[in-house]
């Protein structure tokens, strides 16, 4: 699943709620009820007088509350984690949940020029089973993930630092898709060894058709699934790897998961006779072109997209903190401006960073 679940969740935990899980079993009901989930993405005829009929059952003072959700969430640098802790505070258990949350999607849908940030709340709060099988479905949310690209920059910059220190590499990599940067990997002569894990089969399968493709070079193994259920369990494709790989997908992550992944990353690089190997990322960072585009959910690095995504856009010392509170030596971290990743002529700006567990 997308951060969109686990972020939703804590959503409701930083808002007070003890128990975050029913309160989303409870609009999860409500929610399919009232409309299907491709009905949150289309305002048609349908979905609007099936709202007006729910709002009229939220109380008034609710629903004043909630017309003010899009001044709050836009001039006043708000977030949604603060307005519903506010709600809660004001109504406590009296506070009509879906109800509230509801009049919050209506008012920003009636605002002049808000429409795309009601539809890209109502897919965050709403739509409960997003996950990525309908990202790489939806064409107009994949961004292109299944497109033949070059290698990212990351690839050369890592290769290059690792050659200086003379090693031989068995990689990992988090988010393969069709091999972008694996083919630049595997044509390198310091990899002997290669694995990539993604939850799109489409994309492994691509991905296994390149590399046929291919005269000489590692023979890459493939895994589908999540990185936490892979790294986890810790398949046999994992054993003997050295360098852990991942671009432009760990920001989707909340942080509890976050941490988690880091955890095991750290487990899996420290265990073998007492060597440690390289953890290798790029991540979005503070000033790529989709920070500050939506909505603010909670902190003010973490935003609801206009797709209904949710990411986290760290700054350098936010994602430094987080590296060492997690255990890692910094072996480079650089900032690498790269035009036309998520849109054309548009600059992101990624994290490009080498890292290692520490040992003391």
């Amino acid at each position: 699943m997308t951060a969109n679940f686990t972020r939703r969740r804590d959503l409701f935990l930083d808002a007070g709620w003890r128990e975050p899980d029913a309160v989303l079993a409870a609009l999860g009901r409500e929610i399919a009820e009232l409309a299907p989930p491709a009905q949150w993405s289309a305002i048609g005829p349908g979905l609007r007088t099936a709202l007006a009929s729910r709002l009229d059952r939220v109380p008034a003072a609710q629903r004043r509350l909630a017309r003010l959700a899009p001044e709050w969430l836009g001039e006043h640098s708000g977030d949604l984690s603060t307005a519903l802790w506010l709600a809660r505070s004001e109504h406590g258990d009296a506070l009509d949940v879906c109800g509230f949350l509801l009049a919050v999607f209506a008012a920003l849908l009636e605002r002049s020029g808000r429409e795309r940030d009601a539809v890209a709340f109502a897919r965050f709060v709403f739509d409960l089973h997003y996950d990525w099988d309908r990202v790489y479905a939806d064409p107009g949310l994949a961004y292109e993930f299944l497109r033949e690209r070059e290698p990212n920059p990351l690839v050369w910059r890592l290769l290059d630092a690792l050659r200086l220190r003379g090693e031989r590499l068995s990689v990992l990599e988090l988010g393969c898709g069709i091999g972008n940067d694996a083919l630049g990997l595997l044509d390198s002569d310091l990899v002997d060894a290669y694995t990539g894990v993604d939850v799109s089969q489409e994309a492994l399968d691509a991905f296994a058709r390149r590399a046929r493709r291919r005269a000489a070079g590692a023979e890459p193994k493939l895994v589908r699934g999540d990185f936490l259920g892979v790294l986890e369990r810790r398949p046999p494709e994992l054993a003997g790897v050295n360098l852990v790989y991942s671009y432009s997908s760990l920001h989707y992550f909340n942080s509890g998961e976050l941490a988690r992944i880091y955890a095991l990353v750290h487990n899996l690089l420290s265990t073998d006779g007492g060597a440690r190997g390289y953890f290798a990322f790029g991540i979005k960072g503070a000033g790529s072109i989709w920070d500050g585009q939506g909505l603010p959910l909670y902190r003010p690095d973490v935003w609801i997209n206009w797709d209904g995504q949710s990411r986290w856009f760290p700054s350098r010392e936010a994602l430094q903190r987080q590296l060492d509170r997690a255990g890692y030596e910094l072996f480079f971290h650089e900032l690498h401006d790269h035009w036309s990743y998520s849109e054309k002529g548009k600059r992101d700006v990624f994290h490009y960073v080498l890292a290692s567990p520490r040992t003391w």
